[in-house]
C-alpha cells in the first residue's frame, strides 16, 4: 500500500497545541491536491479520522470537493447563483488533476502574481493562498528594464522568438 501513488499515508503531527493529521506524498514530484488538503487539515476546514493511516486519492478528492461545495453556499443574488454554480463545477472537474501537478504562469512583481487558470479558482474557492518565490531584485534595474510586468511564459516566448 505504501507504494501505491494513489494512497497516501496519514502522519499524526501536532500542530498549534492540537494533534493534526497530514498527508504524506509517496513519489516525488508536484502534488499541489497534498498541499491543499494540507492546508485544509491544518486549518480545521477537513478532518480526517485519527484512526486511520492511509486515504486514497478518490476518498481525498471526495473529501476535498465536499468542503468546496459546502464552504461556496448558493450566492442570494440568482443572478450569481449559475456563475457560481458553473465555477464549482469547472473546480470539481479540475480537482482531480491537481493530484499530478499544476502549471501556473508566474508573474514576477509579487508573490501572488500569477496569471489566472482553472487549476488556480480551485485554490481561491478553497480560500487558499497561493504564493511563489520567483521575484527579481527590484534594485536590480537591467533586470527589472527586461521583466517589467511580464509573465513568465511571456519571457520564455521573447527568448525563443526570431525578434
Amino acid at each position: 500500500m505504501g507504494d501505491d501513488p494513489t494512497v497516501y499515508r496519514i502522519k499524526q503531527i501536532s500542530f498549534q497545541k492540537r494533534t493534526v493529521p497530514i498527508l504524506l506524498q509517496n513519489l516525488n514530484g508536484p502534488c499541489p491536491l497534498l498541499a491543499i488538503s494540507n492546508v485544509l487539515l491544518l486549518q480545521g476546514k477537513i478532518t480526517i479520522h485519527s484512526d486511520l493511516a492511509f486515504i486514497d486519492f478518490s476518498q481525498l478528492i471526495q473529501l476535498v470537493g465536499e468542503h468546496l461545495v459546502e464552504s461556496n453556499p448558493p450566492h442570494q443574488d440568482p443572478s450569481y447563483q449559475a456563475n457560481q454554480q458553473q465555477q464549482i463545477a469547472d473546480a470539481l472537474s479540475v480537482l482531480p488533476k491537481l493530484g499530478r501537478g499544476l502549471d501556473v504562469n508566474v508573474r514576477f512583481q509579487n508573490v501572488t502574481d500569477f496569471e489566472y487558470t482553472d487549476e488556480l479558482s480551485v485554490f481561491d474557492m478553497l480560500g487558499v493562498n497561493l504564493r511563489h518565490g520567483w521575484l527579481y531584485d527590484p534594485q536590480d534595474t537591467r533586470t527589472a528594464s527586461v521583466v517589467q510586468k511580464k509573465s513568465y511564459n511571456e519571457l520564455v516566448c521573447a527568448l525563443v522568438s526570431d525578434d
